[in-house]
C-alpha cells in the first residue's frame, strides 16, 4: 500500500512545537505558576529577527517576598538553533535553570 505525500509531516531533527507546548505545561505544572512564550519583531523592516522570551508568572501572596516574575529573554536567528521551535526549547530549559536559582536563594527571603 502507497502512503500519501501529505500523511506525514516533515521530519525534525531537533524540538518541534509538541514538544515546546509540553515544555510550557511542564513548567506550569512543576513550579505552580503560568509559564510562556512572547515572540517579538526586532528593529525595522524585514532584517530585525525575533526577541523570544521564557517567562513564568508565580502565584504569590500580597506582601510576599518571591519574585512574581522570571525571564529569560533571547533573539533568533542565532547560532545554536536553525529552527525557531528549537530556539523557544531551549529558553524554556534556561528558565528552568533561572527558576532553580531563585529556589536556590529562597533562604533569603524566609
Amino acid at each position: 500500500m502507497k502512503a500519501s505525500k501529505t500523511q506525514w509531516a516533515k521530519s525534525s531533527n531537533g524540538p518541534d512545537w509538541t514538544d515546546v507546548e509540553m515544555m510550557i505545561r511542564a513548567l506550569s505544572s512543576l513550579h505552580s505558576g503560568e509559564a510562556g512564550l512572547t515572540i517579538l519583531a526586532r528593529g525595522i523592516g524585514a532584517t530585525g529577527g525575533l526577541s523570544v522570551a521564557a517567562s513564568i508568572m508565580f502565584h504569590v501572596l500580597p506582601g510576599s517576598s518571591l519574585p512574581e516574575c522570571v525571564s529569560v529573554v533571547k533573539d533568533w536567528p542565532c547560532t545554536s538553533h536553525a529552527e525557531l521551535p528549537a530556539h523557544c526549547f531551549a529558553i524554556l530549559h534556561e528558565l528552568d535553570y533561572e527558576i532553580s536559582k531563585v529556589y536556590n536563594q529562597e533562604s533569603l527571603w524566609k
